[in-house]
Parts: C-alpha cells; sequence; structure tokens
C-alpha cells in the first residue's frame, strides 16, 4: 500500500467511526423520548386511577399509605405538596378542585401532557433529529416552570415566616 492508500483508508475509518457515532447518539436520543413519554404516560393514568381526597391519595377506595414526608416530619409543605391530588382532580375533569390542592397544578398537567406530544413527535423524527428551536422551547418551557414552583414555594415558606 502507498501512503496516500493508507490515508485515504483512514479518513474513511474515521467516517465511518464518526458515523457509527452519530447513529449511537441518535438511538439513545429515540431511548429517551420513549422513556420520558413512558414516564408522562404513566403519570397520566395514575392521575386517572387515583381519587384525591382532602387527606391524601385513595386508589380504589383505599388511602394510599405514601404522603409527603416533609409534610408528615415537620409539618412544612414542600413546593409539590398537593400537586398528585391536583394532577388527579384535573384528570377527572375537576379544575376548581385541582387549584385547590395547588396552584401550578394545571400548568403541570398541561405540560405533562405536551411532553407526550413532544416526544411521539421527536419518536416519529427518528433517525432524524428535532429541531433546535422546538428543542430549546421544550427545554425552556420546562426550566420556566421549574423556576415557578420554585418559587410558589418560597412564596409558600415567606408566609410562614412573615
Amino acid at each position: 500500500m502507498t501512503q496516500t492508500q493508507i490515508l485515504q483508508s483512514r479518513s474513511q475509518t474515521v467516517l465511518l467511526n464518526r458515523d457509527c457515532g452519530e447513529s449511537n447518539i441518535r438511538r439513545q436520543r429515540a431511548i429517551y423520548h420513549a422513556f420520558v413519554f413512558f414516564l408522562c404516560a404513566v403519570v397520566l393514568i395514575a392521575a386517572r386511577i387515583f381519587d384525591a381526597g382532602g387527606d391524601g391519595l385513595y386508589l380504589f377506595g383505599f388511602k394510599w399509605p405514601v404522603g409527603c414526608r416533609l409534610y408528615e416530619t415537620f409539618g412544612i409543605k414542600c413546593a409539590l405538596c398537593g400537586l398528585s391530588r391536583s394532577l388527579c382532580c384535573l384528570a377527572h375533569g375537576s379544575f376548581q378542585a385541582s387549584l385547590k390542592f395547588h396552584v401550578l397544578g394545571p400548568a403541570v398537567f398541561a405540560f405533562i401532557c405536551l411532553q407526550i406530544l413532544y416526544r411521539i413527535y421527536a419518536m416519529a423524527l427518528y433517525p432524524a433529529k428535532v429541531s433546535t428551536k422546538l428543542s430549546k422551547a421544550n427545554f425552556g418551557a420546562a426550566v420556566a416552570l421549574s423556576i415557578t414552583v420554585f418559587a410558589n414555594w418560597l412564596s409558600y415558606l415567606g408566609g410562614l415566616i412573615l
């Protein structure tokens, strides 16, 4: 083999390895989208199956034994206290009751529903990549919702202190 042939062979190998790397990344993205889709679907199905009560969640008439550990231990609500009951109320069609449990419940419910649509779209595009603008919009919405939940909790804590 001449030196030129060796260089061409190496450049083809590098291109082949690069293509394999991109295909691996795309496959991992598809798995990630499928996982988030599955997680959001489970949350919505659970919200529909459970019933919200003033003192917790009920599954087929039996009280669900898991509650907020922060509230049970210190009597202080966490940032997500009441969110499960709020999502359950929304899944059963009760918007007003949802707001009583957690004021941001409808926003979180809408975000979860939009995540399902986004993940279906992303999986349908596979092996192509979702546009950068849409991906950034999705990330921005997640960050904005997280900041809003945290700010809501800080206002609750401020009410306790003042």
